[in-house]
């Protein structure tokens, strides 16, 4: 998994990360436990979805195309969080 700034001031400073998961989900609940409830807060809204603010991508393809948190996962797949960029 690697992280973008936004994250990585929540993660001790750590850019990247191993997590062994079969799903998304599982990735992001480990996680949870590691960094603790500033990492949750940062990765889920105050409803529990994930944040508008963030793209998340499994080998290159944004979850929104996959299965969301369910989207399956093997060794050696690669997780990167996005900020969303907007403007006009």
């Amino acid at each position: 998994m690697v992280f973008p700034s936004v994250i990585a001031s929540v993660t001790a400073g750590e850019k990247e990360t191993e997590v062994s998961a079969s799903t998304l989900g599982e990735v992001i609940d480990r996680l949870v436990v590691k960094y603790g409830d500033a990492f949750k807060e940062r990765i889920f809204d105050s409803s529990g979805n994930l944040s508008k603010f963030l793209n998340f991508y499994v080998n290159g393809k944004n979850i929104s195309f996959l299965k969301q948190l369910e989207t399956q996962l093997n060794d050696g797949d690669k997780v990167l969080i996005l900020p969303t960029v907007s403007g006009g």
